[in-house]
């Protein structure tokens, strides 16, 4: 093992958007940073000020936001795929139709216009869904007036993009493309008989009770006008002979259910709504700003319900039992990105930490991908039981003793001790900017610790192990020990840098001092990796993408907060 005396450092901003009222959810934080979970979204510097809501009267109507994502997101809740062959699978029909409707909401007419709708007003589908669901989708057009102007912001920077959605009435087109899949689907006309009544929201909930078959399951699709819709909707539906659904009106939005459903769906509705659940608002209050598409899941409820659902297995795996806990989640726009937010509130083993992630800002400038875990010594004690269980379970169906014993006896080293050492309180793993042209690229890692000398050795003892097919370089600056491929790029790491001053560092990640775990991608030095591969009409879009964030952070026990990022330039 070598330890280089050379090293050298390098450099620099953010953006991130403010908060915005949206009738309907308490007053938060919009679309900042990643939200805590408190209950507010967490700041952060340098903030866009959106221009004050304005009234529905004043916005008028208009187009709304237009992403590729909300169609998937669409068909998922669904369970169908837009491009499946409808003759052939009939009684995927209803599916269809409430996938098509759902995706429709969120395909503004033409391009996103932020200027002529600016409301963000009005009832959402948790208000009219039953307070019993377990799990809740929502799509929205029509967010708050900071995600409108924030979404044109962001897709300026794509171009391709902006202009693909400028092409046409996007939700006619794809009522074009289902209608000609669908001779009775084709029978109606999106003009005369769809968009005189369909809104600007959709929601779907899963309540227990369901069956494999029948999921217990409702759509909420926001309206206009009750009486075409309801005639529009019940035609749209009949065309599946298969399985029948049933269509209920309430407080402007058409409740659709599976067929002998509508009553029990409306009794519970009665009872009680998703949106007067403590839970349910609590989690979408901390959340902050729900953007264009929303999603929440109670674990415990879920998970039961799964095994009339599908059975007690998935994949093979048997499912969980008793897991308890909630996720909310949120897909966002900043002026500079688009985000991936959530929380997860209520689950057990999840323990408060008052790490960061300033290793992972003080690396060289010029770092392509980096991934930091803050203590990660922690991490191994909450989860050595579990591996231990997973090691003995191996060693018994091959028929060894205990696999932890003689790991330790052949390294001469004490489990879990030493690997918490190894790992220390912050484990910083990075990829230097280089041609990619040799047969071992440059990496490295630096490693915060409590005992650097016993670190140093314990590597050592990996090499020796190795018989020679691993060769490390290291290098120690106080208690930070520097691992790299080569004794250049250890000194580097030791010296740092200032990522974290660097424009897509900051939009990205933004303020990292409460992170956990936080991973970096800077998309523009990587491109050129697999920019020649990608075709030639798509390679505008993957030029106009910047950087890509990951985070995550725990700052209550039984709390925690996530985002991923997609920066444009």
């Amino acid at each position: 093992m070598t330890e280089p005396t050379n090293g050298e450092p390098t450099n620099g901003e953010p953006t991130s958007a403010p908060h915005d009222e949206h009738d309907g959810t308490p007053d938060v934080s919009s679309t900042q940073r990643i939200p805590s979970p408190d209950t507010q979204a967490m700041p952060t510097s340098g903030a866009y000020s959106y221009p004050g809501r304005s009234t529905d009267q004043d916005a008028g109507q208009g187009a709304g936001q237009s992403t590729a994502q909300g169609i998937t997101a669409s068909a998922a809740a669904t369970g169908v795929a837009l491009s499946e062959d409808v003759s052939t699978h009939r009684s995927k029909r209803t599916g269809l139709m409430i996938g098509g409707l759902a995706a429709a909401l969120v395909l503004g007419g033409g391009a996103i216009v932020a200027s002529s709708v600016l409301s963000g007003g009005g009832a959402r589908p948790a208000d009219v869904l039953p307070g019993d669901s377990y799990a809740y989708v929502q799509l929205d057009i029509d967010p708050s007036a900071g995600q409108k102007i924030a979404a044109v912001r962001f897709l300026d920077k794509l171009p391709q993009v902006k202009d693909n959605l400028g092409t046409g009435d996007l939700r006619k087109n794809l009522w074009d493309t289902i209608a000609k899949r669908d001779d009775c689907v084709g029978a109606l006309s999106y003009d005369a008989d769809i968009a005189p009544w369909l809104g600007d929201r959709v929601g779907l909930s899963l309540r227990p009770g369901g069956t494999k078959d029948v999921p217990n399951m409702a759509v909420a699709v926001q309206v206009k006008d009750e009486g075409s819709a309801k005639d529009a909707l019940n035609t749209l539906l009949a065309c599946d002979s298969d399985s029948s659904s049933d269509v209920r009106m309430r407080d402007g939005y058409a409740i659709i259910t599976p067929g002998g459903q509508a009553d029990a769906t409306m009794a519970a509705i009665d009872k009680s709504t998703l949106a007067d659940s403590a839970d349910f608002s609590g989690d979408m209050s901390a959340l902050g700003e729900q953007g264009i598409a929303s999603a929440w899941f109670d674990g415990e409820p879920a998970l039961k319900d799964m095994a009339n659902l599908g059975g007690s297995s998935l994949g093979g795996q048997q499912l969980p039992t008793g897991v308890k806990g909630r996720v909310a989640m949120a897909l966002r726009f900043d002026p500079a990105s688009i985000e991936l937010a959530g929380i997860a509130r209520g689950v057990d083993g999840i323990k408060a930490s008052s790490t960061n992630g300033d290793e992972l800002t003080s690396l060289p400038d010029d770092t392509v991908a980096a991934v930091q875990v803050s203590g990660a010594d922690q991490l191994i004690d909450a989860a050595w039981p579990q591996l231990v269980g997973l090691a003995d379970e191996q060693a018994a169906k091959q028929g060894q003793g205990d696999l932890i014993q003689r790991i330790e006896q052949q390294l001469d080293i004490t489990l879990p001790d030493d690997l918490k050492v190894l790992f220390g309180t912050s484990l910083t793993m990075a990829l230097p900017d280089q041609d990619f042209g040799g047969s071992v690229p440059t990496f490295g890692a630096k490693v915060v610790t409590s005992d650097v000398t016993r670190a140093k050795d314990l590597l050592t003892r990996i090499e020796d192990a190795s018989g020679g097919q691993v060769m490390l370089n290291t290098k120690v600056d106080g208690n930070t020990l520097a691992v790299a491929t080569t004794p250049d790029y250890a000194d580097t790491l030791v010296s740092g840098g200032s990522l974290g001053d660097t424009d897509g560092f900051k939009a990205a990640l933004g303020d990292v001092s409460h992170t956990n775990v936080g991973v970096y991608v800077d998309l523009d030095r990587l491109e050129k990796l697999y920019i020649n591969a990608v075709p030639s009409d798509q390679r505008a879009f993957v030029e106009a993408l910047k950087a890509l964030g990951l985070t995550s952070s725990s700052t209550a026990d039984g709390e925690q907060a996530f985002s991923m990022r997609l920066v444009g330039n």
